[in-house]
């Protein structure tokens, strides 16, 4: 089951065709072209699934709607144009073509909006939790890292041989960590000991994720469902309230377990 951004608004496109003010509509309500506060995200049924030719048309004729729009956004002729010769550096580089960069780049942008909504949900439940969790070891506190590259391989002479990008963030109690962190088409949640989220990737491994939630982005929007169906989560709002409902849990049996230890 998929839950679905919603696209409201108006369509700003002046193409010459169906097919055309469609896409652009797409563009102007998709998270890569947002500005503004992340929109909310609600629950529908009966989306069809897409042939594999389908989605790939959809996605070329989104990516071509996108670029064609750059210029007029930007406004600012020579970022554009270095923009541009760096999309196609990174292509050259990397050996694969440059529509690869542009969905790598759209994806990207939706993973940031779903985690900077998810981030505010648990920063409003952690706002009222506080008032009477303030100054305890319940206390919640929270941040977003945005971008964080991290070395996964080393060479013999311990030269970065490869790297990863995440986008992440995190709320934290005096014991454990609910780390958020976005990748490709998917996001993964933690919960691991304070001590530990400094090492980030690096600990990580050694945790399997709380849950994961895969993004998928068609023509039809940005949309999102629990990996595996677990839990099952009908919408944000819930998925929040299990994830923030973890971490104090796991807090609250950490320090029972650490004041029958020291007799407390």
């Amino acid at each position: 089951m998929w839950e679905k951004k919603n696209k409201g608004g108006s369509d700003k496109g002046s193409g010459s065709g169906k097919d055309d003010k469609d896409a652009r509509k797409f563009l102007d309500n998709h998270p890569a072209r947002q500005t503004g506060p992340a929109r909310s995200v609600d629950r529908f049924e009966g989306v069809p699934e897409l042939t594999a030719d389908q989605r790939e048309a959809a996605l070329s004729q989104q990516i071509l709607v996108y670029h064609e729009s750059q210029t007029a956004d930007t406004g600012n002729d020579w970022m554009y144009k270095l923009k541009e010769d760096s999309m196609q550096y990174l292509a050259e580089k990397r050996g694969v073509h440059l529509q690869q960069i542009y969905r790598e780049s759209i994806y990207k942008k939706g993973i940031e909006t779903l985690i900077d909504k998810i981030y505010g949900l648990l920063q409003r439940f952690t706002f009222e939790f506080n008032q009477i969790a303030g100054g305890t070891e319940l206390h919640v506190s929270g941040t977003i890292s945005g971008d964080v590259t991290e070395v996964t391989r080393y060479n013999r002479m311990r030269e970065a041989e490869e790297t990863k990008t995440y986008f992440r963030a995190r709320v934290s109690t005096s014991n454990y960590s609910l780390v958020m962190r976005g990748r490709e088409d998917c996001i993964d949640f933690y919960l691991i000991p304070v001590n530990k989220v400094m090492a980030l990737s690096k600990s990580e491994i050694d945790y399997k994720p709380l849950a994961s939630i895969q993004v998928k982005i068609s023509e039809a929007g940005m949309m999102w469902r629990m990996a595996e169906g677990t839990p099952s989560i009908d919408s944000l709002d819930e998925l929040c309230m299990w994830l923030f409902s973890s971490l104090i849990q796991a807090t609250k049996d950490a320090t029972s377990e650490q004041g029958r230890a020291t007799g407390a």
